[in-house]
């Protein structure tokens, strides 16, 4: 018998007594986890809200995969579950919160911290209510939408809303210029390529109440003090038309205002070049139930001459502007259930338009009341009435090729009255499903009173629109949310007329009556792939009717001539689009990506019927089909505590598809299929980056960049891309007090907003373009109390 090595004995027993040790522990393991798995966890806890008090019946749920618990706490907040689990997310909720929903760490014992959904500084970073019209997690909204906090408005360079809007990729105005010395009607939103004339394609709403003009669709910026905006939510797409009516055809944008539980004030002061001082005030108390709040905001520029140097004559003067706002609200709470307010603005707004004639002023008062009650049993009701009363005026001229002289062509006064209200009612049925139910109804009524070279032209007539909408939100799996909903438009146009007075004789041309129905449909789903993946899709139905102002007013630009028609129908658009979003790196890496399709139908287009100045005439017409197909991407990286870098990007291929011109018109150019829609650009990205430590500095540095586009239907005049920074720089001294230092175009680059060809017969020179804002730089003082 040949003898084993004494070394290879030892060998073999070492590795038979690893096996057998890996074995036992592997064989414990499984125990222990076995034991784990069937061992459920006893959880206790209580539900309170910020002050510490107790709430009774909060429902408190937990979820992981397909095993759900629910609880109710008792009279004294508490409650206990069961959780036969080893890992899921624990939520909560009650009438007059807002939900709360955090992960569960195996905690035996829970605090849950219920904010009142009046809570608005803390509803901004968690809660998305434009989206679905209901208070919605951000993570549970399928919705394309980027929400912009009130400390980014704070450390965002630019001192205009619209301006800070940019940011965001998509969003655009009708033309490239600023509203700062922009005139209003060329202020309307487009988002996703969707717009082709200057009515604005997305609704823009301040607390649920309609900010676009009544009669013209365009939007006042700076109807809203800066100050008292707690965050705006931005919701690119038609896909909650269905929820929002004939507006929203492009996207919805709502600013939301502050609602401070305590007396606070907020202020900034500033100036800058242009002789530019600016003041943006907000302050509120809280009385018992009863909460006071005023505003103001005050604005004044000198401006700076649009037209290049080389193509200045003696009627070129700056653009200009200056505005005054006065907002004063008064709300009470019955409990934290119920809540009804007052509110009454009035705005005050003067510009000059670049030349020593043309002009515009606007003077406007509004007021709003509401009401929101919710109770388990009922759900949750809001009631909203509102109306506005406003005065527009505008001047505009005729300019001779030197830019020397020119004469008045037209002194146009709009004065337009709305009056409006909604109720929308909504309740969870169940634990996976919620019901939203509820109308909307306004008139308006407005005309355009024009004092013309050959007489008095005045046109107008009344618009109402009546909606109906539902909504039905289910949560089909832990991971699977779909969001269903329908809206009923109808819109009619009625006692309208064109009353021309020539050598002090009138004479009446009615307008037959119009209406026009249509429904929205919309379905969305969200779907969890993971922790860290979701994906959507969207399919849904728009509606957009035309303005008082498409109907019935002409406006001049240059020397082109846009007029009314008051035979236009409405735009009607189809849309699909689906996403990924993912959070990484412990969700210190969020990125979000969105492919569109949109198909507009009888699109709105201001067609050019002569080229010949002087002038160049065109019409508005429902000529065209238009196509937008592209992609929105955006991403946040939190660095560090202190730096965060954030961008955007939008490719939109907006196209015109199909063209029939109307043949009661000798249109220019009979065919524009193939031609991009005018005044959108293909490409837009935005960077920034923010550094913010707060006993050394604040610093912002933005760019952004937008590709070329046309300034008209027949793609003659070319704006080309341009590429711009911001900075921001502010250090805090103590006490709520800061410090501050801003600049907008830092590289001073001169970029064209429009093209105006010179009115002299052909071979004509080279139009005359209108320059964008040089660099801007201000100087500033903010105040926060209590800090924020």
């Amino acid at each position: 018998m040949p003898m084993i090595p004494i070394c290879s004995v030892r060998w073999w027993s070492l590795r038979a007594r690893l096996r057998c040790l890996v074995a036992a522990t592997c064989l414990v393991l499984a125990a222990l986890s076995a034991h784990a798995q069937a061992a459920p966890s006893t959880v206790t806890g209580v539900v309170e809200d910020p002050s510490g008090a107790v709430i009774e019946g909060a429902r408190v749920e937990f979820t992981s995969g397909n095993y759900h618990t629910a609880a109710q706490t008792n009279s004294a907040g508490q409650f206990q579950l069961h959780i036969d689990a080893a890992s899921g997310t624990i939520s909560a909720r009650a009438p007059g919160f807002l939900p709360l929903q955090r992960p569960w760490n195996h905690e035996t014992h829970l605090k849950l911290v219920l904010h009142p959904q009046f809570d608005s500084d803390y509803a901004s970073q968690h809660v998305l209510v434009t989206a679905t019209r209901i208070n919605t997690a951000l993570e549970d909204s399928p919705a394309d939408s980027v929400t912009i906090s009130h400390d980014d408005l704070a450390t965002t360079p630019a001192v205009a809303l619209d301006d800070v809007l940019r940011k965001v990729p998509g969003f655009t105005l009708f033309r490239r210029s600023s509203s700062r010395t922009a005139n209003p009607s060329t202020q309307g939103v487009s988002m996703r390529g969707v717009g082709a004339s200057g009515t604005s394609r997305a609704l823009v709403l301040v607390d649920d109440i309609p900010l676009n003009d009544p009669f013209g669709g365009w939007v006042y910026w700076d109807r809203v003090v800066r100050e008292s905006i707690s965050d705006v939510e931005v919701v690119r797409g038609g896909a909650d038309a269905s929820l929002y009516g004939s507006t929203a055809m492009g996207g919805v944008i709502q600013f939301r205002t502050r609602q401070p539980e305590q007396t606070a004030i907020s202020a900034e002061g500033s100036w800058g070049s242009e002789n530019t001082p600016e003041l943006s005030l907000f302050a509120a108390t809280r009385l018992g139930p009863w909460q006071g709040s005023a505003s103001t905001d005050l604005f004044r520029t000198n401006g700076y001459i649009p037209v290049p140097e080389s193509q200045r004559g003696a009627v070129d003067s700056p653009a200009n502007s200056r505005h005054e706002l006065t907002t004063v609200e008064l709300g009470r709470r019955f409990g934290n259930f119920s809540r009804f307010f007052a509110r009454g603005s009035y705005f005050d707004e003067g510009r000059h338009n670049g030349t020593v004639i043309q002009k515009n002023t606007t003077q406007l008062g509004d007021f709003a009341t509401g009401w929101n009650y919710e109770t388990a049993s009922v759900g949750a009701i809001s009631a909203r009435l509102f109306g506005l009363f406003e005065s527009y005026h505008q001047t505009f001229s005729a300019v001779t090729s030197d830019r020397n002289s020119e004469t008045l062509t037209d002194d146009q006064y709009v004065p337009s009255q709305a009056l409006g209200g909604s109720a929308q009612w909504s309740r969870p049925v169940g634990r996976v499903q919620t019901l939203v139910a509820g109308f909307e109804m306004r008139e308006v009524h407005g005309s355009s009173n024009d004092v013309v070279t050959v007489g008095t032209n005045l046109s107008g007539g009344r618009e109402r629109t009546t909606r109906l909408f539902g909504e039905d939100i289910l949560q089909i799996t832990p991971r699977l949310i779909a969001n269903l909903s329908l809206g009923y438009d109808h819109w009619s146009d009625f006692s309208a007329r064109l009353i021309q007075i020539r050598s002090n004789v009138p004479t009446v041309f009615p307008y037959a009556d119009r209406s026009a129905d249509a429904l929205n449909p919309r379905a969305s789903l969200l779907y969890r792939v993971g922790h860290s993946t979701s994906l959507t899709a969207s399919g849904y139905r728009a509606f957009r009717a035309p303005t008082l102002n498409e109907l019935y007013r002409s406006f001049r630009q240059g020397n082109a001539v846009t007029n009314g028609n008051p035979t236009l129908h409405a735009e009607r658009l189809t849309g699909v689009e689906a996403g990924v979003r993912q959070s990484l790196l412990s969700d210190r890496l969020n990125l979000r990506t969105t492919f569109f399709w949109n198909d507009i139908t009888d699109a709105i287009v201001n067609v050019t019927l002569s080229q010949t100045p002087p002038p160049i005439l065109r019409k508005k017409e429902n000529v065209a089909r238009t196509l937008s197909t592209g992609l929105n991407l955006d991403g946040e990286f939190r660095i560090s505590n202190t730096l965060q870098l954030a961008g955007g990007y939008q490719f939109a291929h907006a196209v015109v598809s199909s063209y029939t011109p109307d043949p009661s018109v000798i249109v220019l150019n009979p065919s524009l299929v193939g031609n991009w829609v005018p005044e959108v650009p293909h490409q837009q990205f935005t960077l920034q980056a923010r550094y913010v430590h707060p006993k050394i500095i604040t610093a912002t540095v933005q760019g952004t960049f937008v590709g070329q586009q046309f300034d008209d239907d027949l793609n003659t005049f070319l704006l080309k891309r341009f590429f711009t920074v911001d900075l921001y720089l502010g250090r805090s001294l103590g006490h709520g007090l800061e410090v501050f230092a801003a600049s907008e175009n830092v590289f001073n680059q001169r970029y064209y907003t429009a093209l105006t060809p010179v009115p002299v017969p052909p071979p004509a020179p080279p139009p005359v373009p209108s320059l964008g804002p040089p660099v801007l730089a201000r100087i500033g003082l903010r105040y926060q109390f209590p800090k924020r």
